[in-house]
């Protein structure tokens, strides 16, 4: 897979043991972008990126690494679960790749809706999973472990039809 939106290109995250490495590193330099059962434990963000049933992306800018998109759960068919970090710290301006990426989705996989649950403190990825157009559907009270804290998820997600009109 690849794809291109203005300045920014997405493709297929090729596992090789430098890119696993590479990853790790970006990963651990912010604290956030992971739960703190991943954050500090290298061999759950390796079994996270080599689980079955998920599809990894990296997205490049000018050649140049600054996020993934990954989605889990496609065994599931009807839906899968969405999930983006994006290492500049800038999910704002990401709208138009995010949804192509989400059309690349729906075109090449039979499901019906993408959920998408961010901890409440992604106010960034918030805003733009709304922009975008998925549709807040409630809250996952004390899901993730952040900073030493459990957290709440925001829901959000996207069906086939509403997608189509983006």
């Amino acid at each position: 897979m690849q794809l291109t939106v203005d300045r920014w290109t997405v493709q297929d995250l090729t596992l090789t043991p430098s890119k696993v490495s590479q990853l790790w590193r970006v990963i651990k330099r912010h604290r956030t972008l992971f739960s703190d059962l991943t954050q500090n434990d290298e061999s759950n963000f390796l079994r996270a990126i080599t689980a079955p049933h998920t599809i990894w992306l990296e997205v490049r800018e000018d050649g140049v690494l600054i996020g993934i998109i990954w989605f889990g759960d496609l065994h599931l068919v009807t839906e899968c679960t969405g999930h983006m970090a994006f290492f500049d710290r800038k999910a704002g301006d990401k709208a138009e790749v995010c949804k192509a990426v989400i059309k690349w989705m729906f075109k090449g996989f039979p499901i019906h809706r993408i959920n998408v649950t961010p901890p409440e403190l992604y106010r960034a990825t918030i805003h733009l999973l709304r922009r975008i157009g998925l549709k807040e559907e409630g809250v996952k009270r004390e899901s993730v472990l952040l900073g030493g804290k459990w957290r709440n998820q925001a829901l959000f997600g996207i069906t086939r039809t509403e997608a189509e009109a983006l």
